[in-house]
């Protein structure tokens, strides 16, 4: 799971924070991820008009994640400032079928 950042328009930089499920932390975060109580923060450098720019992170699963396993990730901030918040949300469901084995569309 991970946030993806695409932009019709060039920004200089933007910051994306991940609601994680309650209980679960994060790990294999990367570089430019950082993880506190229940979110993942992800900061992103000079994205191009059109591009995209991917990071990545784990959630570990236990016995209690049987089901379906929501991340949410929210644009925080972004230069320039993004003039339309209606779509700065976006949320990947995966099913957990065991503890070894998710599916993700």
């Amino acid at each position: 799971m991970g946030p993806q950042v695409r932009r019709p328009d060039a920004v200089t930089s933007a910051t994306i924070t991940a609601s994680l499920p309650p209980g679960a932390s994060a790990t294999d975060l990367s570089t430019g991820c950082t993880t506190g109580s229940g979110t993942v923060t992800c900061t992103y450098g000079a994205i191009a008009n059109g591009a995209d720019s991917a990071k990545s992170f784990r959630v570990p699963l236990s016995l209690l994640s049987l089901g379906h396993v929501s991340v949410t990730g929210v644009r925080t901030a972004s230069a320039p400032t993004d003039d339309n918040a209606a779509n700065d949300t976006d949320t990947a469901t995966c099913t957990v079928v065991s503890i070894i084995l998710a599916t993700c569309p």
